[in-house]
């Protein structure tokens, strides 16, 4: 059995910090696909978020550097921050998009998709306040990590039927490439943080 016990436990709060500005990017991703009109509202605390997530990856990565013995491999640190950094890149570029293609209306498959963005986002939230003591929470680390595989699922298909509408021919040519891409990253948001649930569950394999 695995017990994380040393003073370098900071290491786990960067990265809950960051799990806490995903699951931030994702109400604010959600409120904005209500009214995309309103993106101008948000833009300075998306921008702020982006930077402030990069922020801390970069201390992570540099402290990684310098420190000798972390609680988990180095290595393993590194693959997290750097799965969740893309997380949150992909969705800064989605709501970057919105703000760029001047849009006037949503569509209800941005809705759905964002509140399952959200949902991945509190998901996170949790899984990495319990990888502190990973053997006690094996369990549920590996339910919850399943759980990000099935929502990935769930925005799949919705995205897929949402293609498959705006491709029939009765859409604005301008509204199909504008939304075509931005429910790509938005799909592409949540095949990111799928792939940090598999890092996820490496992890607990390994050290529970």
């Amino acid at each position: 059995m695995f017990s994380i016990s040393n003073k370098h436990e900071e290491f786990f709060d960067y990265l809950m910090h960051n799990a806490e500005n995903f699951h931030r990017g994702a109400v604010i991703a959600k409120e904005v696909m209500k009214d995309v009109t309103k993106i101008h509202l948000h833009i300075k605390e998306v921008v702020k978020l982006e930077h402030t997530s990069d922020k801390i990856n970069q201390d992570i990565i540099m402290k990684l550097s310098r420190v000798f013995i972390t609680p988990i491999d180095r290595e393993d640190f590194y693959k997290l921050t750097c799965h969740l950094e893309d997380c949150i890149d992909q969705l800064h570029g989605s709501l970057m998009r919105v703000s760029l293609y001047h849009l006037d209306k949503s569509t209800p498959a941005a809705e759905q998709i964002t509140e399952q963005l959200e949902i991945m986002g509190q998901e996170l939230t949790t899984i990495f306040s319990l990888l502190k003591n990973i053997d006690k929470n094996e369990t549920e680390l590996m339910e919850r990590a399943n759980r990000l595989s099935k929502i990935e699922t769930d925005v799949d298909n919705i995205y897929r039927r949402e293609i498959s509408r705006i491709f029939q021919g009765d859409q604005p040519l301008l509204d199909v490439i504008r939304w075509k891409d931005i429910l790509g990253t938005l799909e592409d948001t949540s095949d990111a943080v799928e792939q940090l649930g598999n890092v996820i569950k490496e992890v607990t394999m390994k050290y529970a």
